[in-house]
């Protein structure tokens, strides 16, 4: 029998709806009941591998494990509970969010966006300084 991943089993949680919450915390007292059972097996003289064997026979399947979890509602994203609703709400808030997604960009590069601002500002300036100087030429000759 092949070592557990628990990695795997936390994203088949969630692949099936458990919040992300609800399956880390699942996953890391798994996690531990595991490290224990095999720390119980090995003090009473099994080798790590068989430890590790026996601990995962007395946790059991781990599909029936998600299975279990899975039937349970309240552990579910409010997604996957009403997902008639997420399919007005998500693109409702993407449409909400995204006129704000310039300022999070600007902020996120505002050194850039400075330097650019100041060559603008400068470029402008001395456009309008040479189209007056310019405009006074023609004036005065």
């Amino acid at each position: 029998m092949r070592d557990l991943d628990f990695n795997a089993l936390a994203s088949e949680l969630i692949g099936n709806g458990i919040s992300p919450r609800h399956a880390h915390r699942t996953v890391n007292e798994l996690r531990d009941h595991y490290d224990d059972l095999v720390d119980a097996a090995v003090d009473a003289g099994a080798n790590s591998k068989r430890a590790r064997r026996h601990a995962a026979q007395q946790l059991g399947s781990m599909d029936d494990f998600v299975a279990a979890m899975a039937s349970q509602r309240e552990l579910k994203t409010w997604a996957f509970r009403y997902p008639r609703l997420a399919v007005v709400v998500y693109p409702l808030a993407c449409v909400a969010v995204l006129p704000a997604f310039p300022v999070f960009a600007g902020m996120a590069h505002r050194d850039l966006l400075t330097r650019w601002g100041t060559a603008l500002l400068a470029a402008g300036l001395i456009t309008a300084t040479m189209m007056l100087v310019l405009q006074l030429t023609i004036l005065l000759s």
